[in-house]
């Protein structure tokens, strides 16, 4: 889907010159291109192929999907708006502070891509042992994970530390004044965050555990104080401490939902045990 993607963004935006709907295009024929190849995949699989009777609807099932799924999608616009705002805030900086800020967001998606990754994995696996009421699993591959992810988070800063200005200039462009000016304020903005990784990646671990065994009321709490906590720190802090109080923002929120999250994970698992002793 990406390199299709890659491919259609050259041909429709270059070539045929459709600007941006021509990328939006590319986007949507790479992501169906994605979902028709595992289809197919699927069906030659025992376990996933599709009979007639498959799509009929089972309405005892509808309430509670439509519970789990709606309590999910309420967090993620939460977040969604809490980012939002801050890039209001930000924009009223002036042009040089949000071209260093968009720069740090650019890297932000591969700062964040293995504790995306670990947690979709995470969630699969819990949701498989809660099925077989086999908790012990679970907290074994929560402690792999951890291990993991904290692993990984640090490998990962240690890189942006030291590489992150060559990493940045990649998405800077401009007079050699202006691209200092904006690599000052992408690389103070990336370290903050690079200090505070370790956190986002336990925020990611502890979310999908719990998501994975059936619990998305306490994710939308997690996220819903993450809101709270991004916009108070972004309306706040650059009062006492100046423009450099927003660079907070993202690890200030991620603390927020990590303090719920992780020991309601704790007493979920031990709630578990307890019911099945």
């Amino acid at each position: 889907a990406s390199i299709l993607n890659v491919i259609l963004d050259v041909l429709f935006v270059l070539v045929f010159h459709w600007g941006v709907a021509g990328a939006a295009i590319a986007t949507l024929l790479g992501q169906l291109s994605s979902t028709i190849y595992c289809f197919v995949v699927m069906q030659r699989m025992h376990l996933f192929h599709f009979q007639k009777g498959d799509f009929k609807t089972d309405f005892s099932l509808l309430p509670r999907m439509f519970r789990l799924g709606s309590l999910m999608a309420f967090q993620n616009i939460v977040i969604s708006i809490g980012g939002m705002v801050v890039q209001s805030i930000v924009n009223g900086f002036g042009l040089i502070y949000v071209a260093g800020f968009t720069a740090t967001n650019k890297l932000y998606g591969l700062l964040e891509l293995a504790a995306t990754s670990f947690g979709f994995a995470l969630s699969t696996y819990a949701g498989q042992n809660l099925g077989a009421k086999d908790y012990a699993r679970i907290e074994s591959g929560m402690k792999a994970a951890l291990k993991l992810a904290l692993g990984t988070s640090v490998v990962i800063s240690i890189m942006m530390v030291v590489f992150g200005k060559t990493f940045l200039s990649w998405f800077i462009s401009g007079t050699p004044e202006e691209v200092k000016a904006v690599l000052d304020v992408a690389y103070h903005y990336l370290f903050v965050m690079a200090i505070g990784l370790w956190i986002l990646y336990l925020l990611h671990v502890y979310r999908s555990a719990l998501q994975g065994m059936g619990d998305t009321f306490i994710p939308m709490i997690s996220g819903i104080a993450e809101f709270m906590m991004r916009i108070g720190i972004a309306l706040i802090l650059p009062h006492w401490i100046g423009k450099q109080g927003i660079y907070f923002a993202e690890v200030v929120a991620w603390i927020g939902a990590v303090v719920i999250l992780m020991p309601s994970y704790y007493t979920k698992i031990r709630q578990l045990k307890h019911i099945d002793e």
